[in-house]
């Protein structure tokens, strides 16, 4: 018995040093955990204190933009440039050794524009080194944005966003969304990771790779670059990760799509097909939505008859409708057919400008679209002289102008091929489409995000549905996604305005 208590004493003392010996690392190996989590986390700029940055309401902007064998896409990326409403900013383009005419058509673009400059470089380290050299020549207030010659800016306001972005004092680095322009689908960069980076380096986050970003020149310049560094550097994003690593919790998401992607390098001027059909989406999107999230919006001028079609077409037809609303024009000669139409359809709000006073056409129209309490995120615009010819499942609609950040969906149009293997959605370059496609807000079923065509309205002047319908296809931007089914949902009714 003694000898089996001295085992058992001796197990125990060997468990106690064991333990006391143990314990140094495993708390020394803790504390590694924790100091690399907290030099190393991502977080939303807004929760982090005042740094030594001060505000600046009214940004500088320098664009780097990197060629190489861009012919295709450079004349797209310079138009989306000039085309920017913020002013205050200059443009660097630096080539590498492009053989395909890239700086042939740069030349005769640029032109005599004296905020443009033109850097020629041969192919290799050389182009990153020149990089280097002029962004450390910038100001450190100056703010940089990282662009390819392959892609463009979205839309106008791109540098209006990146200015109240880093108007912020917290925030030293911004990236936004995109499309990618094989199949117009937003990117798949996050606002953040998905979990807290421990032993990982910054540079691993997703984002770090993002085609486009904005960053401080000041924070470019703690850069500490070694001789021979860029002997070894095959891409920009050697020196961008270093920037990331400094930038680390002070960087800003831009939920927005700032710039089309063309991840392929290829360009075309027809649509692309997306990666899935109106079928396919139909059954999952319709079991997300349990209630009717469009409105509809029907214009009509001295068109009773008309508007009855189009109404009952509508009610068939239309899977998702919330409220309807009617703006009408009518002459003494057609107020009773109205009336009579207000019975028929009890369920639909009948809106005449005149019941404004002195307002105008917009006002009532604006009235209508913002000025209920109870809005539906979704709108359909149309005049009464269209007629829904087939069923359409608006939640399907919507599920497609998700999953690419389309601007309209327009029921009227399209593509009208024969022996397509599949029937789906059609999506295009509104800017560049032929015919309807250029035009296609021309209120003939158009499903629209009521947020995006909110400030449209605001900004354009019209006292008519004909005012609208020019003013809107003039004001459209550099670059406008539109959807379409492969074929037109919707037919025409004959003209048959009633003549006094």
């Amino acid at each position: 018995m003694k000898r089996n208590a001295r085992e058992s004493s001796l197990v125990h003392r060997i468990f106690i040093l064991f333990i006391i010996l143990l314990l140094p690392t495993f708390f020394i190996k803790e504390y590694r955990i924790i100091k690399s989590k907290k030099e190393t986390r991502i977080l939303p700029a807004d929760d982090f204190t005042h740094i030594q940055l001060d505000t600046v309401k009214d940004k500088s902007f320098t664009i780097m933009v990197l060629t190489q064998n861009n012919a295709s896409t450079i004349e797209r990326n310079l138009q989306s440039i000039c085309t920017q409403k913020y002013e205050q900013y200059n443009v660097i383009y630096i080539d590498q050794g492009s053989t395909d005419g890239t700086l042939e058509i740069l030349k005769r673009g640029i032109g005599s524009n004296k905020g443009i400059t033109l850097v020629e470089c041969e192919e290799g380290h050389g182009a990153y080194e020149k990089y280097y050299e002029l962004v450390s020549n910038c100001p450190d207030n100056q703010v940089i944005i990282h662009l390819y010659g392959t892609d463009w800016l979205a839309h106008e306001d791109v540098l209006s966003l990146f200015s109240q972005s880093h108007s912020h004092p917290d925030v030293w680095l911004t990236y936004g969304q995109y499309l990618d322009y094989r199949n117009y689908q937003k990117g798949l960069y996050l606002p953040k990771p998905k979990k807290t980076l421990c032993k990982k380096r910054v540079q691993r986050a997703p984002w770090v790779a993002a085609p486009l970003k904005s960053y401080y020149a000041g924070l470019f310049k703690k850069l500490h670059i070694e001789a021979g560094f860029f002997l070894s550097v095959e891409d920009e994003n050697a020196l961008l990760s270093l920037v990331a690593e400094l930038a680390k919790a002070h960087v800003r998401f831009i939920p927005d799509v700032l710039f089309i992607h063309n991840e392929k390098r290829e360009f075309e001027k027809g649509g692309h097909r997306l990666a899935f059909t109106a079928d396919k989406l139909k059954n999952p999107i319709e079991k997300s939505f349990s209630q009717s999230i469009v409105d509809l919006m029907i214009f009509s001028e001295n068109t009773p008859d008309d508007l009855k079609v189009c109404l009952e077409s509508c009610k068939d037809c239309l899977k998702g409708i919330n409220a309807v609303h009617v703006i009408y024009v009518c002459s003494e000669e057609t107020y009773t057919s109205y009336e009579e139409l207000k019975k028929t359809f009890s369920n639909v709000h009948f809106i005449r400008p005149i019941q404004y006073g002195e307002s105008t056409f917009k006002q009532a129209v604006n009235q209508a679209l913002w000025g209920s309490g109870s809005l539906s995120p979704y709108v359909i615009l149309s005049t009464d002289q269209v007629r829904v010819n087939a069923p359409i499942a608006l939640p399907a609609c919507i599920g497609a102008m998700r999953k690419t950040g389309a601007y309209g969906f327009y029921l009227h149009l399209g593509k009208g091929e024969e022996n397509l293997p599949l029937k789906g959605v059609y999506s295009w370059n509104i800017r560049h489409g032929e015919g309807a496609f250029h035009r296609p807000d021309a209120l003939q079923m158009g499903l629209y995000r009521r947020l995006d065509i909110e400030r449209d309205f605001r900004e354009l002047v019209f006292n008519s549905t004909d005012d609208l319908i020019n003013a809107w296809a003039e004001h459209a931007p550099s670059h406008r996604v539109g959807l379409s089914f492969e074929e037109p949902k919707t037919i025409p009714i004959a003209r048959n305005k009633f003549i006094n």
